[in-house]
């Protein structure tokens, strides 16, 4: 239904564009686009200018309300900020094989997949690994982490914090 409605819309523009554009009455031709150009600045205005009803304010920051008028900032409890020590990267990869129980070799393919950014290929040629075998381990890890992919995996090493 999108289609034809763009179709109908597009013709019932096209028609009166090319009669004023092949009257070459310029005075016209700049009046046409300047009530266009009106008409869509007050519909963009319309459109976003109506912060009061449909944003909720938390500390000077605004969050959107959803479609029942509730607000999705988050609690107060949310706000307060957590000081956590931050780990080295060695303290971080100790902790995440622990966690996950991963093998002495899922340490290395997991070190070698969040500290470089070279092609799997290369990856599997740095740990002298197939590439078959690499993604052997890869899902491997992805399996005893509950990530779907690599990209999943290193988001997840990155975010994970230990729990004590």
């Amino acid at each position: 239904m999108g289609r034809v409605i763009n179709n109908v819309c597009s013709m019932l523009v096209t028609a009166p564009a090319v009669a004023i554009i092949s009257s070459q009455n310029v005075l016209m031709a700049v009046a046409v686009v300047l009530v266009l150009f009106v008409g869509i600045a007050i519909s963009l205005l319309g459109q976003f200018g109506q912060d009061d009803e449909h944003e909720a304010t938390h500390g000077g920051l605004a969050f959107a309300t959803d479609d029942l008028g509730v607000s999705r900032a988050p609690d107060q409890a949310d706000t307060v900020p957590l000081e956590a020590p931050e780990l080295s990267f060695d303290d971080r990869l100790d902790g995440f094989v622990a966690a996950f129980g991963l093998t002495k070799r899922e340490r290395d393919v997991l070190e070698a997949l969040v500290v470089s950014d070279d092609s799997v290929q290369d990856v599997a040629a740095a740990l002298f690994l197939s590439r078959s075998t690499l993604y052997r381990h890869i899902a491997s890890i992805n399996k005893k982490t509950g990530v779907a992919s690599r990209v999943a995996l290193i988001n997840f090493f990155w975010s994970w914090t230990p729990q004590d």
